[in-house]
């Protein structure tokens, strides 16, 4: 009887081994890498705005869709790039943009390849968008020389911009919200909180790394921590004290280590992931005008 119930158990375990790894080499990476698509029924002349729109052919051979937002001032301060988080989409910068707007800045707001209305079929979480920026960048620069361009990207997106910096210093600033400090981190952090705080780590790498595979980059070079080590232009950095999808001290990690001489760190009280705008108020955007002003020149 005791040798069939360990035979039993032994199956048991085998099963449920085999059945994870096919999990974590045939589901899971494309969880990581094909998020859902959004695209709002909304545009720019909805809010009132001026703006143009622009398809960027990006390498690949992938075309990106977004809006140029114009400024109501005849010579704009800056221009920034808004960069939106995973699963998101251009449309949720308008508001945003509308306010940039008033003050004088122009703002681009692309769907990031495998988003929206943008083609391509994977993301890379920075691999292969920081690319993408130099070659929106490449683009406003024939059309206007002399602006100084900024970029301004949220959770993901806030890793993107990261990376970005690091990659063009044509990019004159930065504002970072809500990001993660590596890519490996991140997918670990967000398995543990599907199975309840259990940490299947093996899972994570064999998946992380298929979904590499498949997409065409190296998950281990996705790594913010390491590139604010090299970034020199001024950077903010903003994260909520409460955020429950990418930890606090993730923010005060990529601060710390942050090279640049003209840094900020902000937090704030009582801020989530996806509300420290609206928790921070008129104290918080206040913050973040001076310092994209203090930058504009």
């Amino acid at each position: 009887m005791k040798k069939k119930i360990k035979l039993i158990f032994i199956l048991v375990i085998i099963i449920i081994g085999t059945g994870s790894l096919i999990v974590a080499k045939y589901v899971l990476p494309y969880s990581i890498i094909q998020p859902p698509r959004v695209s709002e029924k909304i545009k720019p002349s909805d809010l009132d705005l001026k703006s143009t729109d622009i398809n960027i052919l990006v390498k690949d051979s992938i075309t990106l869709k977004g809006y140029w937002v114009k400024s109501d001032a005849i010579s704009p301060r800056s221009l920034i790039l808004l960069v939106h988080g995973i699963g998101g989409c251009k449309e949720h910068f308008l508001n945003l943009s509308k306010e940039l707007s008033k003050k004088g800045i122009e703002s681009i707001l692309m769907d990031s390849r495998a988003h929206g209305e943008s083609e391509g079929l994977y993301c890379t979480y920075g691999s292969k968008e920081k690319e993408d920026i130099t070659q929106i960048i490449d683009f406003i620069k024939t059309k206007n020389d002399s602006i100084s361009i900024g970029i301004w990207g949220n959770s993901m997106g806030g890793a993107i911009a990261i990376q970005a910096l690091e990659h063009d210093n044509r990019i004159k600033f930065g504002i970072i919200e809500s990001t993660f400090t590596s890519l490996n981190q991140i997918v670990y952090d967000y398995q543990k909180s599907f199975t309840y705080g259990i940490g299947l780590k093996p899972i994570c790498n064999i998946a992380l790394n298929q979904a590499g595979k498949i997409a065409g980059f190296n998950p281990n070079q996705v790594s913010p921590i390491s590139s604010v080590k090299n970034i020199e232009q001024p950077v903010l950095i903003a994260h909520g004290d409460i955020d429950q999808n990418i930890k606090f001290d993730y923010g005060k990690s990529l601060f710390k280590n942050l090279k640049s001489t003209h840094k900020k760190f902000v937090p704030v009280k009582n801020g989530g992931h996806f509300n420290i705008g609206k928790i921070g108020g008129t104290e918080y955007a206040k913050i973040l005008e001076d310092f994209i002003i203090a930058h504009s020149k």
